[in-house]
This record gives structure tokens, sequence and C-alpha cells, in this order.
């Protein structure tokens, strides 16, 4: 592994385990929680910002491209250390690096006693992890948006120690099963302590969750590589969603004139797909997509590649209406992606399951699923992998502009391959609306041109979006690690676009798929870092 990608994943056990690095004494993923100690991140700090340096290499080499992605790390680091800073701000953090780490937990290995002890200091560690976080979140520094959004993940974490955890105390060797029972008790009255705190801070918090316009705009610059500013960002994407407004008029025309887009829209989402079939009907289109993109040749599909679809932990619910992709992390031993489903909420009104079958109707489903499977997310991955040296820091590092930019893409891909002129490419066009507004939401609610409520009306109104679904993806863009995120889908797809314009007629015998392999082939890099290198590989 590169040496800053090995001194940032030792100083982050969550980040271990996101890019798949082993823990070498247990040759498992760790079994541990973020450090809660201030002087542990000030020394980080120290770390992240002695890699800051000049790019020396020549431009458009392997070597240059790996020195722009190691500074763009800095800087992605720096604002995380610096402005965001969630083990003082961030509540939901605490649920989800403790939730992340106990969904680690193998229980096929939990009879060795070696494996079973981490296991029982792990319940032990969260139950001080989430003292330290009651001590270090103040109203001062806590957003009350942020405290309100711990407060269904962390109430999902207690219902993961209540139930999945209770049966693992029978897998342990018998010593170890009282202790273990009385920690696992110890930390769900912990787990209450620390929702209670939540709520506390959801009324009384005063920190604020908006980076403003020049950290946003440092963003773009030094971290997506983008020679672009916020206020840049907020006009293009008004004049994005007045383009994609225009197509999505125009298809409907032709599909229907006695009807608007929006009405088209709405018979579409009445199909609803039934809760209970929520996971099979993601399962089934995962296939479909496979199989598409091998008919299409639209990219290579290597061998010995997955994409598993399971329900989302309870846990992570709160910000992900629909679910998460968790692609292939970059040292696992295995190329194998989770697409994980936010299954129907038990504690949801009926209003509320309709709300969320009518978000996930069948051509939704569609539309999804080749932006985060084949020939998207998943198999980019995957091709991350195979395309990038394990001890190169392209094998690490890995850039929304370019994952979330191929994602949105390959939708214009499949429009233009397989859907051509039909109600599925009508969905794709009001989810390209959705996207589009998204360049306006994020920079809008980041420099304080939006509010909230704002961007959620704006979401329903322009694209018909359900309130359950506008509201989770509005509390998703003001999350501490998501300033410009949101932007990266539009940004990086266009880029994407003029790549595929100004080199396809240099791989003439090889097709739209040999291309689109060319552009995969160097790990998730800043899009705009490709076209020095491919003029330099590509004859």
């Amino acid at each position: 592994m590169h040496r800053f990608a090995q001194s940032l994943v030792q100083a982050d056990p969550d980040l271990a385990r996101e890019v798949g690095a082993l823990d070498p004494m247990s040759g498992s993923l760790p079994l541990r929680l973020p450090s809660t100690d201030p002087d542990h991140y000030l020394r980080l700090e120290s770390t992240v910002a002695s890699w800051a340096r000049p790019v020396r290499a020549p431009e458009g080499t392997r070597e240059w491209l790996e020195e722009r992605c190691v500074q763009a790390e800095v800087v992605h680091q720096l604002h995380v250390l610096r402005t965001a800073r969630p083990w003082q701000r961030a509540p939901y953090w605490y649920a989800e690096a403790l939730g992340g780490a106990l969904t680690t937990v193998d229980p096929t290995r939990l009879g060795g006693h070696d494996y079973a002890s981490l296991y029982v200091d792990l319940l032990q560690e969260g139950w001080a992890f989430l003292d330290a976080g009651h001590k270090l979140l103040k109203p001062a520094d806590v957003p009350r948006r942020w405290a309100a959004m711990a407060v269904p993940a962390v109430q999902g974490v207690r219902t993961l120690v209540l139930r999945e955890l209770g049966a693992f105390s029978q897998l342990l060797p018998g010593h170890l099963v009282e202790e273990a029972e009385a920690r696992r008790v110890s930390l769900a009255a912990a787990i209450e302590g620390f929702a209670s705190h939540c709520r506390t801070l959801a009324e009384t918090g005063k920190g604020r969750w908006a980076v403003g316009e020049r950290a946003f705009s440092l963003l773009l610059r030094d971290y997506h590589c983008l020679d672009l500013t916020a206020e840049q960002v907020w006009q293009h994407g008004w004049e994005s969603v007045e383009q994609a407004e225009h197509d999505l008029e125009e298809l409907a025309g032709r599909l229907d004139p006695a009807r608007t887009w929006q009405e088209q829209i709405e018979a579409l989402k009445a199909e609803r797909t039934p809760a209970e079939e929520f996971v099979p009907a993601y399962r089934a289109e995962v296939d479909e997509c496979l199989r598409l993109t091998l008919e299409h040749d639209l990219v290579t599909v290597p061998p010995e590649q997955e994409c598993i679809v399971a329900p989302l932990p309870d846990f992570r619910r709160a910000g992900l209406p629909l679910g998460e992709m968790r692609i292939v992390p970059p040292y696992a031993a295995r190329l194998t992606s989770q697409f994980l489903i936010t299954t129907a909420d038990e504690r949801a009104t009926p209003e509320q399951v309709e709300g969320h079958e009518r978000d996930n109707c069948p051509t939704f489903i569609r539309s999804i699923v080749g932006h985060e499977t084949y020939p998207g997310h998943h198999l980019q991955s995957v091709h991350h992998v195979l395309g990038t040296e394990r001890d190169s820091f392209l094998r690490f590092f890995r850039t929304p502009l370019f994952v979330e930019g191929w994602g949105l893409y390959v939708e214009d891909v499949l429009e233009e391959q397989v859907w051509g002129e039909s109600t599925q490419s009508l969905f794709a066009r009001r989810n390209r609306l959705w996207r589009s507004l998204r360049l306006v939401i994020d920079t809008g609610l980041h420099t304080g041109r939006l509010s909230h409520e704002q961007a959620v009306e704006l979401l329903m109104e322009r694209t018909g979006m359900d309130r359950h679904m506008a509201e989770g993806e509005v509390d998703r863009y003001t999350r501490h690690d998501n300033p410009t995120y949101p932007s990266t889908y539009v940004l990086g797809r266009d880029l994407f676009h003029e790549l595929r314009t100004r080199f396809a007629n240099r791989i003439p015998d090889g097709g739209l798929g040999r291309l689109h392999d060319a552009l995969l082939r160097h790990g998730s890099p800043p899009v705009a870092l490709l076209g020095p290198v491919l003029d330099k590989e590509l004859p």
C-alpha cells in the first residue's frame, strides 16, 4: 500500500474497513472504532499536511496522475480535519462508526478464542466510544439537523445490539458468554443514553452545516481539479435544469402529446413495487443489466466479479431513502460489491409506505440499477482494482467526480444504446433533471442561497419527487462529508462525454466498449486529469 494511504488507513479503522484493509494481527477487517481523542486528529493533520508538495512528474504520465491524486487527497483530508470535524460535530458519525464495526463481525469466527475476544472488547469499546461522544458533542458545535439525523441511526444500532448480537453470544466460547452478555446490555443502555443526548442536541444545537462559498470553491478547484467556483456551478446548475426540462418535455410530447411529463411519470410511479418485493425486484434488474452490458459490449465484464443485492442495515436508513452502493473495496481479496436496498420502515405509516413503493416503481428501479451496478459503479470499481497496482496511490484514491460522473454517464449510454424513445428513457430524463437540480441545491445549501425546506420544495416541485424521498435526499446533501458531492454527478458526466468525443476516433476497431475500458483503467482520478494521460496512451 502507498505510504500516504497506509498512514490514513492506520489512523482510521472505519476507513480501513471501507477500503478492505485487513488487520495484520487478526487477518480480518478491524473490529475497532475511530479515535475520539482530539490530539489524535491534530497529529493526523500534521501527517497529512506533510504530504503537500509540488507535482514534479511530466504531465500526462502515470506518475503525474498519481502525484496529482495525492495532492487532491491532501486537500480533502484537511477539509475533514479542519472544517468537518465529525467527532466534534456530527452525532450520526458515532452511530455509523459503531454500526459499521458491529456489522463487520463475522459470526462464523466467533467460536475461536482470539476473534471472540476482539468482539467482546469491541462491545466495551463501543460503550466508551459513545461516552466520549456525549462529552465531545456540544450544542455550540453541532447543527440541529445533524443531531436529528442521528436519532433514527442510533435507534437502528440499538436494535442491532438487542436483536442480532443476542444470537452472537451463543456462538462464543463458554467462558466469554457471561461477559459478552453483560457488555451487550451495557452497550444497549449507552446507546439509549446517546440517543437522548442527540434528541437534546436536535433542539439546542447551534452549529452550522453549510461550509460557505470559499470552502466550496476550494474543494472544486483543488480536490476535483475543476476550474470552477461555487457561483459558476450555481449558474451552470440552473442552465442544466432548463436544458433537462426542455429535453424531458420534448420526449414526453413525442410519447404522449395528451399528457404532460409529470402525468406520465405519475402513471409510471402508480405501478409501484410492493414493499416486500423491493430486494427481489432489484436483484432481478441487476441480472438484466449485466445481460445488457454483455449483449451491447458496453464495457468488459471481468470474470470472478460479483454484485450482491441485500437489505440496508436499519441504522443506515437516515438520509438513504433508496439505499446505498458499497463498491468493491480497493484492497479486498474478492471483486464483490454490495447493493443495499432501503426496505420499508416498520415504523412508517401506510401513506409513507405507499410513497416508498411509488419511489421504487419498476421503471425507477430499472433506471437506477444500471447506474449502480452494470455498467455503472460496481463494474467501474472492478476495473479500478484491476487497473491499478496495489502500492500505487491510484489504488487507494477515489473521487466522486469520477465515480458518480461515470454512473450518470452510463445512464446516458443506456438510453442511447438500449432504451431509445420509451417510457424508460422518459424516467431517465426525469432523473437527469433531478441530478441537474443537485448542482443548484448543493451550492445553494452550502453557500446560503437555499434553506433546507426550500431545497425539499424545489425537488418536489421540479421533479415530482415525493416528500419522503426529497427530504432524505436533501438531508444527505447537508452531511459533513457531502459538500460538492451532489454536484459531481453532472460535472463528471459532462467530462466523460467530452472525453468520448475527443478520443472515440482513436479506437477505430474497438468500438465504444474498448474506449470505456481505456477510460476505466486508471482508477478513479479527477476526470479532468484523464485527457493528458489518454493523449499519451492512445495512438
